[in-house]
């Protein structure tokens, strides 16, 4: 449906399963390398989900305070809400409009994606590719490929940076090409140029609504 919030994610696929895995991190992770912090998250996440996928799949607000606990510290928020929407509506915008869409944004995009761990098996491999980091260094991409139970192979890029910040965290990724932050500066750039910033945060605000648990 044309202006609608709920995107077409099929692209995505299974590729969901790792990046919701490697954006998540832990600020007890903040001295270690980007490619550390991501191999060890993963092994958090997997325990979680094999610990308490049976009161996650009973209980939504479960699965979503598991995830806001441990994805949420790990992004960049404000500067994944204004890489989406944009310079021109992030130039235009209020403090107040950008700090309420980043919220409504971070709210959305946990709850939408929070469901797609549960499909974790165990018979899905992750391959990293090595990392070589400068010692100066302020940003980097780590690189995997997700072999899923199948064994379609699934490509990922997850951007990071600590930029003016103590820690390494992401701010945009790549499933199979499909880039994040492009692909939801369209959706929502249909939808300002539509309804406005503060339309495209109430409808965020509304899908939020039904989702919650």
């Amino acid at each position: 449906m044309k202006n609608s919030v709920a995107i077409d994610v099929s692209g995505f696929g299974k590729g969901l399963l790792l990046c919701m895995m490697v954006m998540a991190a832990s600020p007890a992770y903040s001295m270690q390398s980007p490619d550390a912090v991501v191999k060890e998250t993963v092994d958090r996440m997997v325990n979680n989900i094999q610990t308490n996928r049976v009161d996650y799949q009973k209980d939504n607000n479960k699965l979503f305070a598991m995830v806001e606990e441990v994805l949420v510290p790990a992004l960049h928020v404000e500067r994944m809400s204004n890489l989406i929407l944009g310079r021109k509506n992030s130039e235009t915008s209020t403090a107040e409009q950008k700090q309420a869409f980043a919220e409504a944004f971070k709210t959305f995009i946990m709850r939408s994606y929070a469901t797609a761990l549960l499909e974790y098996t165990g018979k899905e491999k992750v391959i990293y590719d090595p990392v070589v980091l400068a010692p100066d260094a302020d940003k980097v991409t780590i690189k995997a490929k997700l072999v899923a139970s199948d064994g379609q192979t699934y490509p990922i890029n997850l951007y990071m940076s600590n930029r003016r910040d103590t820690h390494w965290r992401a701010y945009n990724l790549e499933v199979a090409g499909i880039n994040f932050v492009q692909t939801y500066r369209a959706t929502f750039g249909a939808i300002i140029a539509e309804k406005g910033v503060d339309g495209l945060i109430a409808e965020l605000l509304t899908k939020n609504s039904k989702t919650a648990g």
